[in-house]
């Protein structure tokens, strides 16, 4: 049964007792012993449809029975396709994260950034921050 992290309560809550890790060739994907997963783009990743299903497969391989919130960390990222936005947006699909702090730098990995809180508006509460720390504690 999945258990789902109180929507008030985004980066906080379950201690997991170790940290899982996988990587895929455009995502560095693992939990954190903080209790939220980060998904680091690689540089200059290219990011289209099946990139995005082949992440959210290794979320919820990392998750288990559990509902975590998401650091995305897109500030090397060259671009995403509107079908991989949509995908992350989870609109049409169960979520499988409580929340997204998008990790943002350069001018580009903002203008994505922007699209997709603008355009595809996630199922869950999203925002961008500037600095790891402010992600990493802040409640999206």
């Amino acid at each position: 049964m999945r258990q789902t992290i109180n929507r008030k309560s985004y980066f906080v809550s379950h201690l997991p007792d170790s940290t899982v890790q996988t990587t895929s060739r455009v995502f560095n994907t693992r939990l954190t012993e903080r209790g939220y997963i980060i998904s680091r783009v690689e540089p200059s990743a290219e990011i289209g449809l099946n990139e995005a299903i082949e992440n959210t497969k290794l979320v919820r391989e990392i998750s288990g029975d559990d509902i975590y919130p998401i650091l995305v960390d897109i500030r090397k990222i060259r671009s995403i396709s509107k079908e991989a936005r949509d995908h992350f947006a989870m609109r049409d699909r169960p979520p499988g994260v409580s929340a997204i702090a998008m990790l943002v730098s350069s001018p580009l990995s903002r203008i994505i950034g922007n699209f997709f809180l603008g355009l595809n508006k996630p199922k869950v509460p999203t925002k961008m921050f500037t600095q790891m720390e402010a992600a990493e504690v802040a409640g999206v």
